[in-house]
């Protein structure tokens, strides 16, 4: 008797763009209460339905209500990101395994420092342009063509010093195999191309630059194989190879991607001092995020050698399969957790998506830990040596489980400093418990480090949530960066 109708186009509005779930449209009664008239279809942001729908007589708060709290769109885009990088790692443990066989040991501990520090220049080379181009183009559709220009002037130019800077390190450290690290290096210069993928990030459709990526994956290991079939015995050419199939994925992206982007032709870039300015906070954080996860490589093979830093590389390698689920699912809630924050329940949405990630990392971290020694093996005799280093980095990986959506989640609050300070004191720690702990346990001593900087994360980000709650929501602009360690288009 108390049950009112709602047209489709009232029903409509009560759909929140970008959000996926099912919607609850409630009809107020004037006495602080309401009945649901509507709901809509899980997969759709608006009401198709002829005429009026009356779905049952329930009295409730008059507002809308999502019963999903993260929305089936993350989860897909989570879940075609980790199928994608499931077949690019894959064909990355194919490669290690395959090189960890064939070269020295030594030389594939120089192999496998390269490419520790590839994803470091990935950071520099962005940092925070892509972040940015999305935060703005997401918040103002009309100025993609502008800003997506000023993102690749931006990318453009930070690639082509991290060129030149690798390129003259490279000459220095290598010797005669320096050349092979400098043409490698070229491929930074695709990233440029990359950003044309911002069409897919701003409505969370990860489906065709996962299939690309998976695609580049498969031409790296095609291009190993093709070059392990000529007894090539020295471990950088190899590098070269795996570079030259990540340089031809991300021109396919470009190719894939522009086709949803509007043309940038005759369109004035976007001022470069403002995007900076807001870039750079959140480029400085991803860069810490890649140095406190890569720097202990520069320690270990410093003070134990080169064959022991291929040994514990591919100890790390396994933490980053761990971990990929929760790192996926945090970028792909980017967009999500900044409208939850916007709506005011920031804190309900993170804790959600943090609960299910943990939860995962539990499930992942006993599964593998008593199978370390055989993974491991898989490798080679020798690497089953870094058997208790691998059990610390499950450890660190269950962390970043927790850490992961939380801190995603404080710059969806648009509190990019906090997060900077967040990742600087966590490279701090990283550092010193390296320097502390590796000339005393070696590898083993890296690995505790690492526990240490991804507990101290997930800490402090957690904090600096719940400090935030209450707060008055950040305007449209709130900046917006995924975590880092598995940035999509890493090398």
């Amino acid at each position: 008797g108390n049950v009112r109708e709602a047209d489709g186009a009232e029903a409509g509005r009560a759909a929140d763009d970008g959000e996926v779930g099912v919607l609850q449209r409630v009809v107020g009664s004037g006495d602080g209460h309401g009945t649901i008239v509507a709901e809509l279809p899980r997969e759709s942001t608006r009401w198709d339905g002829p005429g009026p729908s009356i779905v049952h007589n329930s009295r409730v708060s008059s507002e809308t209500r999502i019963t999903r709290i993260v929305p089936v769109r993350v989860w897909a885009a989570a879940g075609w990101q980790v199928a994608g990088r499931l077949v690019g790692s894959a064909c990355t443990l194919a490669m290690l395994v395959l090189l960890g066989r064939h070269l020295a040991e030594d030389d594939f501990g120089r192999l496998t420092f390269w490419l520790a520090v590839f994803p470091v220049l990935d950071g520099i080379v962005d940092f925070g342009a892509g972040q940015i181009a999305v935060q703005r183009s997401a918040a103002a559709p009309a100025e993609l063509a502008s800003t997506l220009r000023t993102a690749r002037r931006a990318r453009l130019g930070t690639a082509t010093l991290v060129v030149l800077a690798t390129s003259a390190v490279a000459f220095a450290v290598e010797g005669d195999e320096g050349p092979f690290v400098a043409l490698a290096a070229l491929y930074q210069l695709s990233h440029v191309l990359e950003l044309s993928t911002i069409g897919w990030r701003n409505a969370i459709r990860w489906r065709s630059p996962t299939l690309v990526r998976a695609g580049a994956s498969i031409a790296s290991l095609l291009c190993v194989l093709a070059l392990r079939a000529t007894g090539e015995e020295r471990p950088l050419p190899y590098l070269l190879a795996i570079a030259v199939g990540s340089t031809l994925g991300n021109v396919a992206l470009h190719l894939a991607g522009r086709r949803g982007l509007p043309d940038t032709r005759g369109v004035d870039a976007a001022p470069m001092r403002p995007f900076l300015a807001a870039s750079i906070p959140i480029g400085a954080a991803a860069v810490c995020q890649q140095l406190y996860f890569h720097v202990d490589n520069v320690f270990v093979r410093a003070l134990e050698g080169d064959e022991t830093v291929g040994h514990y590389n591919v100890a790390v390698r396994i933490m980053g399969l761990s971990f990929m689920g929760a790192v996926f699912a945090a970028t792909a809630a980017l967009p999500w957790l900044a409208r939850a924050h916007r709506d005011g329940r920031l804190l309900r949405a993170a804790g959600s998506l943090a609960l299910a990630s943990g939860a995962l990392g539990a499930l992942v971290t006993a599964t593998l830990f008593p199978l370390r020694a055989f993974v491991l093996g898989w490798f080679g005799e020798g690497f089953v040596e870094a058997e208790v280093a691998l059990g610390w980095l499950l450890a660190a990986g269950f962390a970043v489980h927790l850490g992961a959506p939380l801190l995603t989640a404080v710059v969806a609050r648009g509190a990019g400093r906090t997060v900077l300070v967040v990742s600087g004191v966590g490279l701090a720690i990283n550092l010193a418990g390296n320097a502390l702990l590796v000339p005393r346990i070696g590898m083993d001593g890296a690995a505790a480090a690492t526990l240490a900087t991804e507990a101290w994360v997930a800490a402090a980000a957690l904090v600096a949530l719940l400090r935030g709650e209450g707060r008055a929501p950040a305007d449209q602009n709130a900046q917006l960066a995924p975590n880092t360690r598995l940035r999509p288009g890493r090398f």
